[in-house]
């Protein structure tokens, strides 16, 4: 029996919630463990036969998060083959590409990767009337049985054959927009009138960009965030958003 490792980041929790389903698909014929990258008890890699790397796109590219954690990992002892996914609101052109570039460099070989349409963390914020926004991709369950079954079968083959995904013109095109969202940060306004201090965008947020500001209401540093509105969507009391005089009305945790 195959033991495989599923590692993941998510903001929000869209990447989180299909890393979820692929867990549980590998688990009918695989021994198979699940850990956020953000978890301080990850077992050794080297333990396992395989891996399923997941992360979100952020401006058509992997999170920061999840790079800096791969920057920082040893070069692992064996070639453990992955099957490598990203979740997106809308394009993700060549996160996969970049990512498995990254694994590669730690002897981590790509055999697989695939792309979900998933919640968008922005649009909803900015576009909360665009049902298509809170929801992920029709059949999305029947296509992660479909990839799982395909990478189950990879790795009961004699020799899979690793790859790094082709590289996508449109991202091209998309250069420009995607300079600007890696360089652009929106501020994060918080309404005093429904925040009740818990603290818990302080604690949740990956990047740290959350200090305890004057009368211990939370304090917003631009220069960390990655847009990836955690705290905005996470936040029990809807206090956070993008907008100084447009509270949010609804976030994706019910969608998740």
């Amino acid at each position: 029996m195959k033991s495989i490792l599923v590692l993941y980041f998510s903001g929000v929790g869209s990447t989180k919630k299909v890393a979820e389903l692929i867990c549980n698909e590998l688990l009918k014929s695989c021994k198979v463990d699940i850990f956020s990258i953000e978890s301080r008890e990850i077992p050794n890699i080297n333990n396992y036969d395989a891996l399923v790397v997941g992360t979100p796109t952020y401006h058509a590219a992997p999170a920061r998060v999840m790079m800096s954690y791969l920057d920082a990992l040893p070069p692992l002892a064996k070639k453990i083959p992955a099957f490598v996914y990203n979740t997106r609101g809308l394009c993700s052109l060549n996160t996969n590409r970049i990512l498995a570039k990254e694994l590669k460099k730690k002897n981590i070989t790509t055999i697989i990767d695939r792309t979900y349409r998933s919640p968008a963390s922005d649009g909803s914020i900015l576009a909360p009337f665009i049902k298509r926004f809170f929801e992920f991709e029709k059949g999305i369950y029947k296509k992660i049985n479909r990839d799982c079954a395909e990478f189950i079968g990879l790795l009961n083959s004699d020799n899979p054959k690793s790859y790094i995904p082709r590289f996508k013109f449109g991202s091209i095109i998309n250069a420009p927009n995607k300079a600007v969202g890696q360089f652009f940060t929106f501020k994060i306004y918080l309404h005093k009138g429904k925040c009740s201090k818990c603290g818990y965008c302080i604690k949740q947020c990956p990047h740290s960009v959350f200090s305890t500001g004057a009368n211990d209401y939370p304090l917003f540093n631009s220069k960390k965030c990655e847009n990836c509105y955690r705290c905005v969507h996470h936040c029990p009391y809807l206090a956070l958003s993008l907008r100084k005089r447009v509270e949010l009305k609804k976030s994706l945790t019910k969608s998740l």
